[in-house]
């Protein structure tokens, strides 16, 4: 592998994944594929009032004749609510051509509401495993603008119950977007933190992936490319914004952490980090990144040669070492005491986290008991 991030397209369960910089200049060829005629853009609203947001209903405009409806996702993590709003305008449209482009909110906002245009009742009624959903015939494209979620590849999404602390779960087919369009230009206005916490999401997603109970010769090789994607690049594009290599290579790296995981399933990490967010307003990144090394060590004795995989992946003598020495580097080597502050609520979390479905999954078999010691251990950085 070079070092020169060249474009490429590659073809994965009927869906496309193009990468190349400056890539989103590439919608209004992908609409005019489509033959669309009503284009609709559900984006971060971070993006309102920008030059992106002006130059995609440009392009979009330009491809289909008309302008396409645009809904802004609001800041805070996904809720019914928020996906009941984006149905709204998607369906007062009637797209044939959705572009979903900003962090795993945003994805997940258009994944869940375009369900629902060929679905119709409630977000809550959609969630959930196992359900049987009619598909929409619109071209779904979704353009992660951060290295993380993996959303524009999964046929998942996850979103609160309005007023409540409820998570809630929605896994389709029917769901995943058609094509990925990895655009590492875009993800240039990243804050550093927010870098650094997505990015860590997407390690966490590599490595539970790979050492999961349901790993096979199929995901293993997306996961182990992801991590060492990830530990060579993710701190090059924390402490070098701009650089166009980091960029690109840790959105591709997300986006293999996804495939693998989209099969795999997860860990005790995700398990602790669903009800960090859903309680605490923990955000996911930073919960996997107080998570994961904590439950490294635990798992370790049962990951077998695959515990030294991840640590040369990464870069030193054991897993738990190399997830700490990244999570320093990337300084979010934090205690979990400034985020939840009691031994109440900490045995809270412990319980909650144990009826994570991702428990299952997890290579070694965790009791409540070592739940609460994975909790207490989180509460120590370790350092680089």
């Amino acid at each position: 592998m070079t070092n020169t991030c060249t474009p490429f397209t590659f073809v994965h369960s009927n869906r496309r994944i193009i990468s190349a910089w400056k890539g989103i200049d590439k919608l209004s060829d992908l609409a005019r594929e489509a033959k669309a005629t009503s284009a609709a853009v559900v984006m971060d609203a971070f993006f309102e009032n920008t030059e992106v947001a002006a130059h995609i209903c440009q392009l979009l405009h330009d491809a289909t004749g008309s302008t396409p409806a645009v809904h802004f996702v609001p800041a805070h993590e996904p809720d019914t609510a928020t996906i009941e709003a984006c149905r709204d305008v998607l369906a007062a449209c009637s797209p044939d051509f959705i572009v979903a482009l900003g962090g795993g909110s945003a994805m997940d906002t258009a994944k869940v509401a375009r369900l629902l245009l060929a679905n119709p009742g409630t977000a809550e009624s959609v969630s959930g495993f196992g359900k049987f959903f009619k598909p929409h015939a619109s071209v779904l494209v979704a353009v992660p603008t951060t290295a993380g979620t993996g959303s524009e590849v999964s046929e998942s999404a996850v979103a609160g119950k309005a007023g409540s602390d409820i998570k809630l779960i929605f896994r389709s087919p029917e769901m995943t977007p058609h094509i990925a369009l990895l655009d590492g230009s875009l993800s240039l206005s990243a804050p550093a933190k927010v870098t650094a916490a997505s990015g860590y999401d997407a390690v966490t997603h590599a490595v539970e992936a790979y050492v999961s109970k349901a790993a096979s010769v199929m995901s293993d090789p997306f996961a182990e490319s992801a991590m060492r994607l990830l530990g060579k690049w993710l701190p090059v594009a924390y402490k070098e914004p701009s650089h166009q290599d980091a960029r690109s290579w840790c959105l591709i790296a997300s986006c293999q952490a996804a495939i693998a995981f989209n099969s795999a399933n997860l860990g005790l990490a995700h398990a602790l980090a669903a009800p960090l967010g859903a309680l605490y307003h923990v955000p996911h990144g930073l919960g996997n990144a107080l998570a994961l090394p904590a439950v490294a060590a635990f798992n370790e004795a049962a990951m077998g040669p695959k515990a030294a995989v991840v640590a040369h992946a990464l870069g030193a003598m054991s897993a738990a070492a190399a997830l700490s020495k990244l999570r320093w580097q990337l300084d979010l080597d934090l205690s979990l005491d400034g985020f939840v502050t009691t031994d109440e609520a900490r045995e809270q979390l412990a319980q909650a986290a144990m009826k994570s479905g991702q428990v299952r999954m997890n290579p070694r078999l965790a009791t409540i008991d070592d739940m609460r010691g994975i909790v207490a251990a989180m509460r120590t950085p370790t350092g680089g």
